[in-house]
């Protein structure tokens, strides 16, 4: 029931995706046809797939009630929207998820990665052996895809990593799934 609320009066396509390495789901304002679109990938189980659905959502709704150029994407008035939805349709969740739905519903965060609990959660039913970022010691090597990288230190929520080919340094989410090598 609170999904048709939550779409009502809006022209929505909603799209189910392949994997995406990069993201989870989008949004995005189909100017010429004055309609919605919201992607989630098809591989993420139920309660990740909502959840993702839900940020989107959020999304929609900031855009049809504030100016977009006005405000940040992930910015207070998307944190406000997102909690609420998270707040209206936490029965979705199962009893041991809800505290940290409801957690995160007053402190939301712009990707699911960066909220621990709920990632890990939400995302390591897929392979319950898998193994996070987070869980490796810093030097070791591991591979994300086909890209091999070095763990070397915390920074917040994030690792900076040396990409062994480049030799480049990026900042990778602690709930990265990866490969150890």
């Amino acid at each position: 029931m609170f999904v048709r609320n939550w779409l009502e009066n809006h022209f929505v396509t909603l799209k189910i995706t392949q994997r995406r390495e990069t993201k989870l789901g989008d949004y995005r304002k189909l100017l010429a046809s004055n309609r919605h679109q919201i992607t989630v990938n098809g591989d993420l189980n139920p309660y990740a797939f909502f959840f993702v659905f839900t940020h989107e959502v959020a999304h929609l709704k900031t855009f049809v009630q504030f100016d977009s150029r006005t405000i940040n994407p992930h910015g207070k008035e998307w944190k406000t929207i997102f909690g609420h939805l998270l707040i209206e349709s936490i029965n979705i969740y199962p009893e041991e998820l809800k505290p940290y739905i409801l957690y995160h519903a007053k402190h939301p965060k712009a990707s699911l990665g960066a909220d621990i609990n709920v990632s890990k959660f939400i995302i390591a039913d897929k392979n319950p052996t898998q193994t996070y970022l987070e869980d490796l010691e810093d030097g070791t090597v591991f591979s994300i895809g086909k890209r091999v990288f070095q763990k070397e230190s915390k920074r917040k929520l994030r690792y900076l990593c040396l990409e062994l080919k480049s030799k480049k340094k990026y900042l990778i989410s602690a709930t990265a799934t990866v490969n150890k090598l």
